[in-house]
């Protein structure tokens, strides 16, 4: 009766001890479908007038370099020294100050995480970026865990990991969606990541008709056709885009699914990561502007630790039917990968946008 008892309060408290339990801010709960985050705005900034811009997409693999195995990869490693978590970091940073990029979308950004010698990676990249003008961001949590007690050699500890979106011009609000979890038990789901998306819309002057909205997202991985990736999709689509109606909006980020001109058999054994029907990011390419509009512009993104470059792609973008693709490439990082993920730099004009005189 009394180890019953002992149990019924761990799961009881657990959500609260692990930092985990539903906070009300604003009137909106923490872990509800979606709330409201803080906005770091820069008041000398330019506010948006329409103008082109030029996105800088990139999973930054919690600035770990690819030095190391990692244990979710058939590795053992768990953590990174702190002199390469900073050197990594820092590289980034300065490969993104030398993009000319107008939006950065981010995903996989530590702060003070124990894997990473607690960095507070945001903070680091802010102090490089606002140098290049990049003076306004944002951050969502997506794995928040006072301690996490896995893997067994080497527990992970303490985790904070978030998306992030900087930008040049100033940002009118932000706001977490909260994505549909694995299918696991309660117990897991206290420790394992929740996926989100941070969707962004950027101030605007009066000459523009209607709002932009900028969306930051990292699906699941190792969901291994569940249907987590499936729903999460679809609540992309009906709770964050389809509202949004005749305005432009731009989504980018991880997906973790392949795209629809890529065969999952030529995968070798990764090949039962991904659906052999249809990719679970299929529904996005069918209704919406896809900046891999054809397999002739595809980009392989996605490199694997013992791969010698990227052999397909994971990380996909999408617009609004009024968004136009000047270009699509990837950014140059000297030669070097700072990630398993490589980045996208994507020139958009927004034709739409701005009413007519």
């Amino acid at each position: 009766m009394l180890l019953l008892l002992s149990w019924s309060c761990v799961l009881v408290l657990a959500p609260a001890v692990l930092g985990l339990a539903p906070v009300v801010s604003r009137g909106v709960r923490f872990f509800g479908s979606r709330r409201p985050v803080r906005v770091w705005n820069d008041e000398s900034a330019p506010i948006w007038d329409g103008d082109p811009l030029t996105v800088v997409v990139w999973n930054m693999q919690f600035g770990a370099g690819i030095r190391q195995h990692f244990f979710y990869d058939g590795g053992l490693a768990v953590s990174t020294p702190k002199d390469e978590v900073l050197e990594t970091t820092t590289a980034i940073g300065e490969a993104l100050a030398g993009a000319e990029a107008d939006i950065v979308l981010l995903q996989e950004v530590d702060r003070r995480s124990r894997r990473t010698a607690y960095v507070d990676e945001f903070e680091r990249l802010s102090s490089i970026l606002e140098g290049c003008g990049l003076s306004c961001r944002s951050s969502a949590s997506y794995w928040r865990v006072p301690y996490v007690p896995h893997p067994k050699h080497d527990h992970l500890g303490r985790i904070g990991m978030h998306l992030a979106t900087f930008s040049r011009f100033q940002i009118e609000s932000a706001t977490r969606w909260q994505l549909p979890l694995l299918r696991e038990s309660r117990i897991r789901r206290l420790f394992n990541l929740r996926r989100a998306a941070l969707d962004l819309e950027l101030r605007r002057t009066p000459r523009v008709e209607k709002p932009l909205s900028i969306v930051n997202t990292h699906l699941s991985a190792f969901s291994r056709g569940d249907g987590t990736l499936e729903r999460q999709v679809g609540a992309i689509r009906e709770k964050i885009l389809d509202p949004k109606g005749d305005a432009p909006w731009f989504l980018a980020g991880d997906f973790n699914c392949i795209s629809p001109y890529e065969d999952p058999n030529n995968l070798g054994e990764e090949a039962d990561l991904y659906p052999k029907d249809k990719t679970d990011v299929q529904p996005l390419y069918d209704r919406y502007n896809a900046a891999f509009s054809s397999p002739d512009v595809l980009l392989p993104t996605y490199k694997p630790f013992r791969a010698a470059r990227p052999d397909r792609t994971i990380d996909h973008a999408f617009a609004s039917s009024d968004v136009v693709y000047d270009n699509v490439t990837m950014l140059d990082t000297g030669g070097r990968f700072l990630s398993d993920h490589q980045p996208l730099r994507l020139a958009l004009r927004f034709p739409g946008a701005v009413a007519s005189p």
